[in-house]
């Protein structure tokens, strides 16, 4: 008979079912028990598992006699899933200890920001930070929302121009399970939900797509989000905090960010100054910055040399702090760990770096470059070496830094090409 042989196969292949850690039965075509293995008698006295099942018909001889069902539980694979969703609402957090005592600067016109942040920062206006790239938007939203009602609250941050339009959206406003291939099991809660009754900081908003636009008004308008693939609202209390670096006044008029989510957005603006118009931080904030990386670097500046403030403050600063930090930054690890004051050589060297120097090319440079791409290459480090060496006379660590590459690299291609 076709079940007997069944048994005597499953008989056989009996410690094989046994080990394995999902659970199976086996029913016959009568839905008879005919094989449990022990995971399946594990299963059955939990009771509460989260379970995903797989079954398939078996047939001998043409004939259907049995199904084999697989049992999976996805319940520690859903604790981890929700476990994975609590560390990203901590990781979103982790930078929303900033207050207005954390941004540096004495220049009047940045006093003045501050003063009008703190006030705005009570109430629950949609605010609009404009500002260079570098100046420090982020760290004022942040300030904005732990002097606010909502500082008990989350703020949730998310950079506009680093997320692809479709994937924005159900960042933005979640999804329902189903919605599209890959979309996770249960569906996914947007930002906007896990902002509710908090702040969502948009960063660079001007980089947002008109399409965007026409959903993120109505968010506004409405103060309800609708997730991807469903038609049902859901109410939010959000407090909105912009930023952009971009002239969104001149994109309304080439078309390219609605007028209407403008006047949404630029309820109450904030113009946070560029650096080179409040030169007389510049030293405050070298230190605080310096302070800041000294252990992290195995360092102990307590100091700078006047002529390196001084190198410091004739820079014009396109990239604002952000550029300083890491003009500091380099300067920091090239000084010897025995050194407590950063001497302007270095200063001169980083910013050196920063304005990218470049090799000054040869009479009829393009005609003296063989036409093998290899052979250019060679020829072209060749060059850059040899002018970074002569900047810090034969200095390879410093040479190294310029060139932007690690000591050893350099080392190899000295010997490589003979230098």
């Amino acid at each position: 008979m076709p079940l007997s042989n069944l048994r005597e196969k499953i008989k056989e292949f009996e410690p094989v079912l046994n080990a394995i850690s999902d659970a199976i039965c086996i029913m016959d075509k009568n839905n008879n028990l005919i094989y449990e293995n022990p995971s399946y008698k594990v299963m059955l006295k939990r009771g509460n598992s989260e379970i995903v099942v797989d079954s398939k018909d078996v047939y001998i001889e043409g004939e259907k006699v049995a199904r084999v069902t697989v049992y999976h539980d996805i319940s520690e694979v859903n604790r981890l899933r929700k476990e994975l969703e609590r560390l990203n609402q901590k990781l979103r957090k982790v930078h929303t200890g900033y207050t207005f005592k954390d941004i540096i600067g004495k220049n009047p016109l940045l006093k003045k920001v501050i003063g009008t942040a703190e006030v705005v920062a009570m109430t629950p206006a949609t605010i609009l930070i404009r500002g260079e790239s570098g100046t420090g938007k982020e760290i004022f939203a942040n300030a904005i929302h732990n002097s606010s009602p909502r500082r008990n609250e989350n703020f949730i941050k998310i950079n506009c121009s680093s997320i692809h339009d479709e994937l924005l959206e159900s960042e933005l406003f979640g999804y329902k399970e189903g919605a599209f291939t890959g979309a996770q099991r249960g569906g996914k809660r947007g930002l906007f939900q896990a902002a509710d009754h908090g702040t969502l900081f948009l960063d660079e908003i001007g980089d947002v797509s008109l399409r965007m636009q026409v959903k993120l008004l109505r968010v506004l308008q409405e103060k309800e989000i609708i997730p991807v693939g469903s038609t049902e609202a859901i109410p939010v209390d959000v407090r909105i905090i912009c930023a952009t670096n971009k002239p969104l006044e001149k994109m309304i008029d080439e078309g390219m960010f609605r007028e209407d989510l403008y006047y949404r957005l630029n309820v109450f603006p904030l113009f946070i100054p560029p650096l080179r118009d409040r030169i007389e931080d510049i030293e405050d904030i070298s230190m605080y910055l310096i302070n800041k990386y000294n252990d992290f670097y195995e360092r102990k500046i307590k100091g700078f040399e006047k002529e390196a403030i001084n190198l410091l403050k004739k820079n014009r600063w396109p990239g604002n702090v952000r550029e300083l930090e890491n003009v500091l930054t380099r300067a920091l690890i090239n000084q010897s760990p025995d050194y407590e004051i950063l001497n302007s050589e270095e200063i001169e060297i980083a910013l050196g770096i920063e304005k990218r120097i470049k090799i000054q090319p040869a009479t009829k440079d393009e005609n003296d470059l063989p036409l093998d791409i290899n052979k250019a290459v060679e020829a072209t480090e060749r060059k850059c070496i040899q002018k970074a060496l002569s900047l810090t006379e034969n200095d390879k660590n410093k040479a190294a830094v310029l060139l932007g590459i690690p000591i050893r690299t350099l080392y190899y291609k000295c010997k490589k090409l003979s230098l």
